[in-house]
């Protein structure tokens, strides 16, 4: 019965000859970058699907359990399988977690939103982004604060095209939570990616301002380019760190 249940399936697949467990694979995973499941939705169960798609319940477990693997999808027992948000670990995309050392408690940082606007396209931004030169990009510059000392200048572009409504979204999207859940939560864009560029310079005018030191200054600076669905970078960031008396703590 198997057997002919894979027959069907090649045929339904327009005679692919990648083993029918990777087609379904790929297809389910079409349908969640094209949002017929946002993050934190419940997929149909595997009979279900088996029978839409006339496969064996066997085919689609294994496909399932490929997406599971891979951070698309996650199962809660007794309840079903659901749409991942970001397939990175939460703990990686907390972007500025400062300590003195190992064994030392995590600085609790506050967010403080400086502007929202939006801008032309930069050349290099928006070659970054995948944006035609003359694109729209929204500004968005915060300070990280520590006992009212300002740790992090952040400067991030986005794509207007992408997230048009954004300048109406209340202050406390922007202050309470980190950028990239708001941008799941509303948007339904997950983080699939980060790169990151890290290297040391003096502080130019606009950065030795907004962190309260002279201009010149060393500050670590970490550029970073996120990505969401189908390899689509959403963000470009530049973000402007005072390492002096913490140190920025990552995990990997």
């Amino acid at each position: 019965m198997a057997l002919k249940r894979t027959s069907i399936a090649r045929n339904k697949f327009n005679g692919d000859p990648t083993p029918v467990y990777f087609q379904l694979q790929k297809k389910l995973l079409k349908e969640i970058e094209d949002g017929r499941w946002s993050p934190g939705q419940i997929i149909p169960p595997e009979r279900a699907l088996a029978e839409s798609h006339r496969l064996s319940v066997g085919t689609v477990k294994k496909a399932i359990l490929n997406l599971v693997n891979e951070g698309y999808l996650y199962r809660i027992q007794g309840k079903g399988t659901f749409v991942a948000g970001m397939t990175l670990q939460p703990e990686s995309l907390r972007y500025y977690r400062f300590l003195e050392d190992f064994i030392d408690e995590e600085v609790e940082l506050q967010i403080k939103l400086l502007e929202l606007k939006i801008t032309k396209g930069i050349a290099p931004v928006n070659r970054f982004l995948n944006l035609r030169s003359n694109q729209s990009l929204f500004k968005v510059e915060r300070l990280f604060y520590f006992d009212a000392q300002p740790l992090v200048y952040c400067v991030s572009y986005l794509p207007h095209k992408m997230f048009q409504d954004l300048a109406n979204l209340p202050r406390k999207k922007f202050e309470n939570i980190p950028l990239y859940v708001a941008l799941e939560e509303i948007y339904g864009l997950p983080t699939i990616l980060n790169k990151e560029l890290v290297s040391a310079i003096p502080a130019d005018s606009i950065t030795a301002k907004r962190l309260k030191i002279r201009k010149g200054s060393p500050v670590l600076m970490i550029e970073m380019l996120s990505f969401t669905y189908k390899q689509t970078p959403y963000e470009y960031r530049k973000s402007y760190c005072l390492t002096e008396n913490k140190a920025i703590y990552r995990e990997i």
